[in-house]
């Protein structure tokens, strides 16, 4: 299911249907909001009182990136698709190696971003607040936000619910050979993706 952007997994349990909240930028796998569900399942072991979540009462899941390894997924956001899929299929699928560091495996893709490829972590979780749900968006680190060119529209504001951190409109990415145009980037803090990728 996608909604806003947002990538939420279907599975059953005990009989009932419930969705996870996928999250390929996020960390650990694990149960919220019922963990009396967690006897049903052997695949997600840890449970947080998360209360930061708006989700609905059918979301019980948060699918971080460790569901990811050893795995191969399809998104297919324009007919709002998600599935895991078999070695076999799309023989000339294009691979990524996880970004690897003493705390996590992080998905990447290569994109062309200011006419040089640069390494975007794949985050199906990257989320913004606006009018009081909540929203799939790209981000930008602050000091990279900062140095675009004046040229360019920004709205400010964007994040209403949150912080009030402004969007960029780029006027074009390219990613898997596919240009994309007009393209919103929310600022995030100067420095705040460098953990990810140190260590």
């Amino acid at each position: 299911m996608y909604k806003y952007n947002l990538v939420y997994y279907p599975f059953i349990l005990n009989g009932k249907k419930y969705y996870g909240f996928l999250d390929t930028g996020g960390g650990q796998t694990f149960f919220f909001k019922n963990k009396e569900l967690m006897k049903y399942t052997d695949e997600v072991t840890e449970y947080k009182d998360e209360k930061i979540f708006r989700y609905s009462d059918k979301v019980i899941i948060f699918i971080g990136q460790d569901f990811f390894k050893d795995k191969i997924f399809r998104f297919d956001y324009k007919n709002k698709i998600v599935e895991e899929l078999e070695d076999n299929i799309y023989k000339n699928r294009r691979e990524y190696n996880m970004i690897k560091n003493k705390y996590r495996n992080w998905i990447h893709l290569d994109v062309t971003f200011e006419g040089k490829k640069q390494r975007f972590l794949f985050d199906t979780g990257a989320t913004l607040n606006r009018n009081n749900k909540e929203y799939g968006i790209s981000f930008l680190d602050g000091e990279i936000f900062d140095k675009l060119p004046k040229s360019y529209k920004i709205i400010d504001n964007y994040d209403s619910d949150y912080d009030g951190s402004p969007a960029v409109i780029i006027p074009e990415i390219t990613i898997f050979d596919k240009k994309i145009k007009n393209s919103k980037f929310l600022r995030r803090p100067n420095n705040n993706f460098l953990k990810m990728f140190s260590g």
